[in-house]
């Protein structure tokens, strides 16, 4: 894929944690992107995903979501992994998502967070993507940023 093809949204910008946090507050997380050259490498991988295994939803099923069985709770079976295509960020913030087989409530998601990180050390801002922007629709999933509380780096 040449350079040419990503459009002038996409530049070297990287994106400071108050620039997230606005975005997500105010519903634009449109704004949100990789830079040229990671956005470059993501639409060659998902070309190339499309052809090997006809849907991004199958590779993932297939090569990167094992879910577990269920448990016992009414609560859905959920992974955190890293993004492995992140928005571009400033160093220190980490971006993730939580995937699932189903759409998770937001009280949920900040309970599956308050066990993995603890509040006191660690602030995140979360949002799911709007329907025309989602690439992979058939797999709930949850972007998260998440960076130390400043007083803790």
């Amino acid at each position: 894929m040449l350079v040419e093809e990503v459009d002038d949204r996409y530049t070297d910008h990287y994106h400071p944690w108050e620039e997230i946090v606005h975005y997500v507050s105010k519903n634009q997380v449109s704004k949100l992107r990789r830079n040229k050259s990671d956005e470059i490498v993501y639409r060659a991988w998902t070309k190339q995903a499309l052809i090997d295994y006809g849907t991004i939803e199958n590779y993932l099923l297939k090569e990167k979501l094992h879910f577990p069985s269920p448990e016992s709770s009414n609560r859905p079976v959920v992974l955190v992994l890293p993004n492995d295509f992140p928005y571009s960020v400033d160093p220190g913030i980490d971006h993730i998502l939580i995937w699932s087989q189903e759409p998770l409530q937001a009280e949920y998601i900040e309970s599956i967070l308050e066990s993995r990180y603890d509040r006191t050390l660690y602030e995140w801002v979360y949002f799911v993507n709007p329907p025309e922007w989602q690439s992979v629709r058939r797999l709930p999933h949850v972007h998260v940023f998440i960076r130390l509380v400043p007083s803790h780096k």
